[in-house]
């Protein structure tokens, strides 16, 4: 019996055409370093969300969460699981201030992103050493495009 199906030719087409390929291509690099990162920060007991979460809240302490959660791109109630997680194992606090909800690191919370600071640094170069400056600037540019 033939495994030819005349009604599937434009599908078979369209999944080689360099849309779908590239996607295909880009989702797997991104699952592999995604992995990467996450084998990294596992023995810190961090997640790559967390990670993260923490390093946005480091760079923009007192952060607004509906904030954090734009640059995140979370919901508004994923964000306050996700939150709510990381104040329970101590590494953020939150505090109203008005009608926002304003997030803090802890001293726990810094002392974990400074450690895992160095590891993820470390593992973007290394990831990154494959393109040149120039051809990083493009593909920065070519990402910016895709947005």
């Amino acid at each position: 019996m033939s495994d030819h199906h005349p009604e599937r030719a434009p599908i078979d087409q369209a999944l080689r055409e360099p849309p779908i390929r590239l996607w295909r291509r880009m989702i797997r690099v991104v699952h592999s370093k995604v992995r990467q990162v996450e084998e990294a920060l596992a023995p810190l007991g961090l997640s790559m969300t967390e990670f993260d979460t923490l390093a946005v809240i480091r760079v923009h302490e007192g952060i607004a969460q509906h904030e954090l959660a734009e640059r995140l791109l979370f919901s508004a109630p994923n964000m306050t699981y996700h939150a709510q997680r990381l104040v329970n194992r101590g590494l953020i606090r939150r505090e109203s201030t008005g009608k926002y909800k304003r997030m803090y690191l802890t001293p726990e919370g810094r002392e974990l992103i400074e450690q895992a600071l160095p590891k993820v640094i470390g593992l973007h170069q290394e990831q990154f050493s494959a393109l040149t400056p120039e051809q990083l600037e493009q593909f920065g540019h070519l990402l910016r495009l895709l947005r």
